[in-house]
């Protein structure tokens, strides 16, 4: 199966891949939370099972934050 997919095909399915890998940096980092190293690693971890990167998805969404993100466009 992976023999058939083409260069073209390629181009499209790993960078959206690894978009979707990083979901759980992603809500972490803009939630703020305080173990943002530890979401990053458990993400990691989770690319090669998937299981783990629903564990990840999970804490990105649950685990303190560190306070009210900044408002876009506000200064000082």
């Amino acid at each position: 199966m992976i023999s058939t997919i083409g260069p073209l095909e390629l181009l499209v399915i790993v960078p959206l891949a690894l978009l979707i890998l990083c979901v759980p940096t992603f809500i972490a980092h803009r939630r703020r939370v305080d173990r943002l190293g530890l979401v990053v690693v458990v993400s990691v971890i989770g690319a090669a099972t998937g299981l783990f990167w629903f564990v990840a998805l999970v804490m990105a969404l649950s685990m303190r934050t560190r306070g009210p993100a900044p408002m876009p466009g506000m200064s000082g």
